[in-house]
């Protein structure tokens, strides 16, 4: 640069700037004298001779350094400003000086900030100066970095799909992650995918590859700058380490099973070889293929209790599993029994029926009578049946138990249900007045429609004495039984009540009667008139003898003919 009259050169190492700066200014150390004379004035601004920045390039991280040598010969430099305008927002600052340098540091700014800036400087006599434009735009040079990175699962098999798991970082004001991507080899070709972001983090899928296939792939980060960082190569080989899979469907664990038992099971495997089922040790069964298959087993040739189904299922690799499974065998049926009422029995009223049932697995019962059905998960049960509301005639009482494994006991009896009471008609007796001692036949017409006459009793006893009974029997249709004598004037009570075979009791209405006096007369109760007729015709015989004496002292014998009374 050229040199003007009164200028000299310097180098200056400026104490503000980074150790590692050396910059090379220009500064005046000779001033031109002020013009002399009064009413000299300054009309000429300061002179900006240069602008610099450090960095020349900057990025998001760097703040800048602007530089600018102003010089001003005539009154001074008095103050120098930077003005900023960083994507279209405008900002002024002072600058500092040393000497005739003037400096100022503009903040670090994200990642493709357009930053404009202009010097200005003003004299002491108000002239002032402003430089050029200047711009740049903050740049990303720094690739991203790549902190995680995981595959799962670790040891795949051959019919796994492989995830690929990764993560990436930029610093705050950077130009950010654009997309990571995963390149694999699957022993035949280079695939690029890109992969997703699920959250914080980044995933792509290998897809399932032959047993034995050695995979290698490498991640890669590629930010907004385009800068790029691509991790080392990974790899795994293609394993088999799944387990056959051997379910047995059914039956499940510990249940209980009876009769016909069907056995369904499922195996599966990528390089499946055979699978086999056994009971306690004994093979049943054997498949080579995959699926769903089934199989019978015939439980009655089986003892009750438990027993152990296995099945087995082996691939190629030799890989074998297992899945064992115990259940309980139970072909006996229940034990039952209806306690009460009997079989064919009469009943009537409230009539308890109890049950009973024993087994091992046992767990309902169910009662039916006629189409009223109850069913109670307790082994023992008491039932009130109330006959009354059912009708007369025979009814039928079932009785089924049946256990855990399906097995069914069943028992039934009938019983004749009978509310209706005997009809109890015509009570009549003789004599309807008798007299002292004189017994009384009671007679009466009964009849039972439905379970029939059990028995019959005559009840009676004097006014204000204590009820006594005979039993009555049947004569000619009739139920008759006979009051003894009782003395005159008392009054006899008496009824007649009978209970026919189901319990059901008729009574008939109370009838009464008054004892009446003995006719006058008489000897030791006989009566008087008969007396008398008995020494008549004991008179008239003696008669007659003795004049049958007298005729047979008179003449020869001859037929003689008594008559009497």
């Amino acid at each position: 640069m050229a040199l003007e009259k009164g200028e000299a050169m310097f180098k200056i190492k400026c104490p503000a700037l980074p150790a590692a700066l050396l910059i090379v200014l220009i500064v005046v150390s000779v001033h031109a004298p002020l013009a002399g004379g009064c009413g000299y004035r300054d009309r000429k601004p300061p002179k900006i001779h240069c602008v610099m920045r450090y960095p020349k390039t900057p990025e998001y991280e760097d703040s800048v350094l602007v530089l600018a040598y102003i010089t001003d010969l005539g009154s001074g430099v008095a103050n120098a400003t930077l003005r900023c305008t960083i994507n279209g927002q405008t900002f002024e600052m002072s600058m500092a000086r040393n000497g005739s340098v003037f400096f100022a540091e503009i903040p670090a700014q994200p990642y493709n900030s357009t930053v404009v800036y202009v010097v200005c400087a003003s004299d002491k006599a108000g002239n002032k100066a402003c430089s050029s434009e200047h711009a740049y735009v903050v740049g990303d040079f720094h690739p991203p970095v790549i902190t995680f990175i995981q595959q799962v699962p670790a040891k795949p098999n051959y019919n796994e799909t492989v995830t690929v798991v990764a993560n990436a970082t930029e610093p705050q004001n950077a130009s950010g992650i654009k997309e990571l991507c995963l390149t694999y080899w699957d022993g035949f070709n280079w695939t690029v995918v890109v992969m997703k972001l699920n959250g914080t983090l980044y995933t792509a899928t290998i897809p399932e590859l032959p047993y034995g296939t050695t995979v290698q792939y490498k991640v890669s980060a590629v930010d907004n700058a385009g800068n790029t960082a691509t991790l080392d190569v990974y790899s795994y080989t293609v394993e088999d380490q799944h387990m056959p899979v051997a379910v047995l469907l059914e039956p499940k664990n510990g249940s209980l099973v009876s009769k016909t038992l069907n056995v369904t099971l499922y195996i599966h495997d990528g390089n499946f070889c055979e699978a086999k089922l056994m009971l306690d040790g004994t093979a049943l069964a054997s498949w080579n293929q995959t699926g769903t298959h089934t199989h019978i087993i015939d439980t009655v040739t089986l003892s009750d209790g438990t027993h152990t189904l296995m099945l087995e299922a082996l691939d190629k690799a030799g890989n074998r599993v297992e899945n064992i499974i115990s259940v309980i065998v139970d072909n006996t049926p229940p034990t039952i029994e209806i306690l009460q009422p009997l079989d064919r029995s009469l009943v009537s009223g409230l009539v308890l029926v109890e049950v009973y049932a024993e087994d091992t697995n046992f767990e309902h019962i169910e009662l039916k009578i006629d189409d009223d059905t109850h069913v109670w998960e307790a082994k023992t049960q008491v039932y009130v049946w109330n006959t009354k509301e059912s009708s007369d005639g025979i009814h039928r009482i079932v009785l089924t138990a049946v256990d855990k494994a399906g097995n069914m006991a069943e028992k039934q009896i009938t019983v004749f249900v009978d509310n209706t009471v005997p009809i109890i008609n015509n009570v009549t007796w003789t004599p309807k007045t008798p007299t002292a001692n004189e017994t009384v036949i009671v007679s009466a017409q009964i009849t039972d429609e439905g379970s029939g006459i059990e028995n019959v009793l005559l009840w009676f006893k004097r006014l204000g004495g204590d009820w006594q009974k005979k039993p009555m029997t049947l004569e000619d249709g009739n139920w008759t039984a006979t009051i003894p004598g009782f003395e005159e004037s008392v009054t006899v009570i008496f009824f007649v009540e009978c209970v026919d075979k189901a319990g059901n009791t008729a009574r008939s209405t109370e009838n009464y009667y008054l004892v009446e006096a003995a006719t006058a007369g008489g000897f030791m109760g006989i009566p008087l008139h008969w007396l008398v007729l008995a020494v008549l015709a004991i008179f008239a015989v003696s008669a007659s003898i003795a004049y049958y004496l007298r005729k047979r002292k008179r003449a020869p014998p001859s037929t003689f003919l008594v008559s009497s009374m």
